[in-house]
């Protein structure tokens, strides 16, 4: 590939590995002036180890990289400050204790008198998410009062603000609403009319045709494809992606047993907060999607069905009553989550892969008289869990955090689901998976449904949610605003309701 002269960033040749393992192979790569350029691969495929190159995090072994005019060996943390590079990880790299006027001008904290000028950076948090983002957060919030999704905001804000050339999105919509969602695409549209770079990383791909100009494809660290976007079809992109052409089979709920018995019943379920007098049965087998805008109370619901959240109302589970609701209890039941952010709620990321696997079971897996883990035990039902759930782990003792994110996402899932549960809430279970990684554990939670597991589905993903969900709770503004059976789903009701709490 030759340097563009137009070029604002270009790669030639990476090469890197870890341990002695190749990662990138040959890796050439360039984001011009105006240009959106899509970055995809399946996870592990090495895009967040080019990201982290392009952001001065990482060295490359070998290969060149052209900054501008300047041809340098690897970015250092003052070339990409200079040339006005910014980045938005997959994972947030926010201060939770800080306010959100704090922790967008965190970078270069402008000072007045030898003080933190407040002023101004409420005026920069405000113009860049208020104005530019259209977000409603307030400056003066502090980032862990705030939802996943808004914190999300917060975190591309803080990035917008330091970037003046190229601007690095990794994953940025995964916990964004819908409304959010546009707003940003309106956003990078913008800055590409600006004269900005944008690479844009992304498992969404209907995203990437709306937005890139053109798209690279990663896979086991060789660029295997680059195209324009309107020239590149899906189907080639899918294939070239994962290797192999993907089921293209309609996804789909096996039907429900005719009168499948009722194995959770919530009547009034309320907070001191958000949710307000929540009712629904759920059955064995079934699929049921929790729908909505981000804020209006679905995660909250699944943290008050486990006792994570404090409420009031009736939830029986398996025709008993469900009271003193604590996450220990609701196991015991056989109701389990797997919970949205999941580096931070259920991963133990510097343990082994074989440790988090298992820990949930370590009661189970103790030697009676010692109290201690079987270690044959350990991985035993670790290999068992990796076998049946599709995680590629490398080694058991590899640790969690070396894992890409779709293969910790699966490892919490197999977790979980291991305990052959009545019920599992899922929240955001694909999120930050790659296309192959999705299919695998929307065929997972059809196949454990079609033999009498339950689930709640909490999803921002509308396609997802209607292609597994039985039905569709609508919720908006913690209330349920409607229940669509899924011979009537429809996308646009779905987001009108949604949206304004009714259908008109």
């Amino acid at each position: 590939m030759g340097y563009s002269a137009e070029s604002l960033l270009s790669l030639r040749q990476i090469k890197k590995s870890f341990a002695g393992v190749p990662v990138l192979r040959d890796v050439s790569l360039s984001v011009g002036r105006g240009e959106v350029v899509a970055l995809v691969g399946e996870n592990g495929a090495g895009k967040s180890t080019l990201k982290n190159i392009m952001s001065g995090l990482l060295g490359p072994d070998s290969g060149e990289i052209q900054l501008g005019k300047k041809v340098l060996f690897r970015l250092r943390v003052e070339d990409v400050k200079s040339f006005g590079i910014g980045t938005i990880h997959q994972e947030l790299s926010l201060f939770d204790t800080l306010s959100v006027a704090e922790n967008v001008s965190i970078a270069e904290l402008p000072t007045k008198r030898g003080a933190v000028d407040r002023a101004n950076i409420r005026q920069t948090a405000k113009e860049l998410l208020n104005d530019l983002l259209e977000a409603d957060i307030d400056p003066d919030a502090i980032v862990e009062d705030l939802s996943l999704g808004e914190r999300q905001m917060v975190e591309i804000a803080k990035a917008i603000r330091i970037s003046h050339s190229l601007l690095i999105l990794d994953e940025p919509t995964t916990c964004l609403s819908i409304q959010e969602r546009k707003h940003l695409f309106a956003v990078v549209k913008k800055l590409r009319s600006r004269g900005y770079g944008i690479l844009y990383i992304s498992h969404f791909l209907d995203e990437i045709y709306e937005l890139s100009d053109r798209i690279v494809v990663l896979r086991d660290g060789v660029v295997v494809g680059e195209e324009r976007a309107d020239l590149l079809p899906i189907k080639t992109l899918s294939k070239l992606m994962v290797g192999r052409d993907l089921d293209e089979s309609p996804e789909q709920p096996a039907d429900l047993v005719p009168n499948s018995p009722v194995i959770l019943s919530v009547r009034e379920l309320s907070d001191a907060s958000l949710i307000r007098e929540v009712s629904f049965d759920l059955r064995a087998g079934e699929i049921l999607g929790l729908g909505g805008l981000m804020g209006a109370g679905r995660s909250e619901i699944a943290e008050a069905l486990l006792g994570l959240r404090e409420s009031e109302g009736r939830v029986t589970v398996a025709g008993h009553q469900f009271m003193n609701r604590s996450p220990k209890a609701a196991i015991g039941r056989g109701l389990v989550l797997v919970s949205e952010d999941r580096r931070r709620d259920q991963a133990f990321l510097i343990r082994s892969l074989g440790e988090n696997l298992v820990a949930s079971h370590v009661r189970r897996l103790a030697q009676r008289l010692t109290g201690r883990v079987s270690h044959a035990a350990e991985v035993s039902n670790g290999r068992q869990i990796v076998l049946e759930f599709g995680v590629e782990p490398g080694r058991l003792s590899n640790q969690m955090i070396s894992l890409s994110g779709g293969n910790q996402q699966k490892a919490i899932v197999g977790r979980w689901l291991a305990h052959k549960p009545q019920i599992c809430v899922l929240d955001e279970p694909t999120k930050g998976v790659d296309i192959g990684a999705r299919q695998a554990i929307h065929a997972l939670i059809r196949d454990r449904a079609s033999k009498g597991t339950a689930f709640i589905l909490i999803s921002s993903d509308l396609p997802e949610l209607m292609a597994l969900s039985h039905r569709i709770l609508v919720l908006h503004k913690g209330r349920v605003a409607s229940t669509i059976p899924r011979e009537r789903f429809d996308a646009a009701d779905i987001v009108q309701v949604a949206s304004t709490g009714r259908l008109h």
